[in-house]
């Protein structure tokens, strides 16, 4: 068995290592480039402790498989979000997160988001309504903005029962807290020190500030929706959204306390504005820059003789489908994933101590040659045939047990919303695509993709549609 110090890496920029790479917002290409150099298996390091780097399909899949009884996320990742009193179903382990299980998996269940449909068609029909807003004024806009908007009003009418309508109303308090949260947490867990508990700087303070402002909000979200149950016991029945699910799980076990309510209802919150909009945002940015894919897929849209938003059940929609997993390829909003060994093991023939941290370069998979032809190029076609490509190499929702439980309603999210712009419009991106960089901050996410909208003339009889 062979040691960590014999793994090869990069040098160290200074006596903290690799600390100053890990803190910048391109991380997730400089692990690309170091895998050219080192190759799928190598070592850096975090202050005096080694890290080791993996990139290799078949061994990240192993490790996603032997969660959470033989690996966990770093505990940096817990320690920080326990610090910050949302330490829910995203960062928790051992029995808190079965815990954290039991109380959210019942709200992503297939009866309940068929129940909740029909919220979804009707911010949808919104997020139409102000693409026509800003395809008659002509302004130049960031799209990010647009769909952020959107996530957020899906998540707080679905999950608390609040209709923020933040697309309407243009900006929001919440929206405005929520956009320190992920950032300052990132900075957090990667940093050896925790610096912020003795000398706060002025980002601390105002994340401190937003997040007490969002647990405010969420509170009153929960007095709201217990006096409402109290007054109607059937809701228990039929939840109107994921907040009463959570508290009927709550009235059945009585172990679960607010605290864990107001944990995964942050996180619900968190999760779902970044991820859905981050990858709604990317697809945009990809088709705006590839005419024929974009007429292809307006074509499909004019084909499947839906009028409106799409109903329920939702759509095969191969090809928008298709521009999905291309998207979750190229530019994955969730690249990496920080685990360490619950006991000493083995990696990849690496002995390995326990809490040594790991981390998975997960799309490191979508730009391998021998899993993808010409993998820098967006080409959607290739998931039309089976033999070219294959979602299970991509890990968009991890793995494992510990799959995201909110998949499918990002799935749907990302369906309508698709949907709903490029079969009634166009855009018209504002600088060289060369200009929109990736961001990576937990989360990785487009900067600088400004664009305009144009309302498209539909042509039914010619199953076309033209600008």
């Amino acid at each position: 068995m062979k040691s960590l110090s014999q793994l090869s890496g990069p040098p160290a920029t200074s006596i903290l290592g690799h600390v100053s790479a890990l803190k910048q917002t391109d991380i997730h290409l400089q692990m690309l480039k170091w895998i050219e150099q080192y190759g799928d298996i190598f070592r850096i390091r975090l202050g005096i402790k080694p890290v080791m780097i993996v990139a290799e399909p078949k061994l990240i899949k192993t490790l996603l498989r032997s969660r959470p009884e033989q690996f966990r996320r770093i505990k940096s990742i817990e320690t920080v979000f326990e610090e910050a009193g949302l330490n829910g179903i995203f960062s928790a382990e051992g029995e808190k997160w079965k815990t954290h299980r039991k109380l959210t998996e019942p709200s992503f269940q297939p009866g309940h988001l068929k129940h909740f449909f029909p919220l979804l068609q009707v911010i949808t029909k919104r997020l139409e309504k102000r693409f026509e807003y800003l395809a008659v004024s002509g302004q130049e806009f960031d799209l990010l903005d647009e769909f952020k908007r959107y996530a957020v009003d899906v998540t707080t009418w679905l999950a608390f029962g609040e209709d923020f309508n933040s697309l309407e109303n243009s900006s929001s308090r919440l929206e405005a807290c929520l956009k320190t949260v992920f950032p300052t947490m990132n900075k957090r867990i990667t940093s050896p020190v925790p610096i912020w508990r003795l000398f706060p700087s002025r980002a601390d303070k105002a994340f401190d500030a937003s997040l007490k402002e969002v647990k405010t909000l969420v509170k009153g979200f929960i007095s709201n929706q217990k006096e409402k149950m109290a007054d109607n016991p059937e809701l228990a029945k039929k939840p109107e959204n994921m907040l009463q699910v959570m508290l009927t799980v709550q009235q059945e076990d009585t172990s679960l306390s607010d605290d864990d309510i107001i944990a995964n209802a942050v996180t619900f919150l968190l999760a779902g504005e970044d991820t859905t909009a981050n990858t709604l945002t990317w697809m945009a940015f990809l088709l705006s820059n590839d005419g024929e894919a974009e007429e292809r897929l307006n074509r499909e849209l004019l084909e499947s003789n839906v009028s409106g938003i799409l109903g329920w059940p939702l759509p095969r929609l191969s090809f928008l489908n298709a521009i999905t997993y291309e998207a979750m390829r190229l530019k994955p909003v969730t690249p990496l994933l920080y685990l360490e060994p619950i006991q000493d093991t083995q990696v990849g023939g690496y002995s390995v101590s326990k809490g040594t941290p790991i981390f998975l370069i997960l799309h490191a998979n979508g730009f391998n040659p021998d899993l993808f032809s010409d993998p820098n190029s967006f080409n959607p076609n290739r998931w039309l045939d089976k033999d070219q490509a294959s979602f299970s190499s991509l890990q968009p929702f991890g793995g494992g047990a510990r799959l995201c439980p909110g998949r499918m309603l990002a799935m749907m999210e990302i369906k309508l919303a698709f949907s709903t712009l490029f079969r009634n419009f166009s855009l018209q991106p504002m600088q060289a695509s060369s200009e929109v960089t990736e961001q990576f901050a937990l989360t990785m996410s487009p900067h600088g993709f400004r664009c305009k909208i144009h309302k498209r003339i539909k042509l039914e009889s010619m199953g076309t549609a033209v600008n």
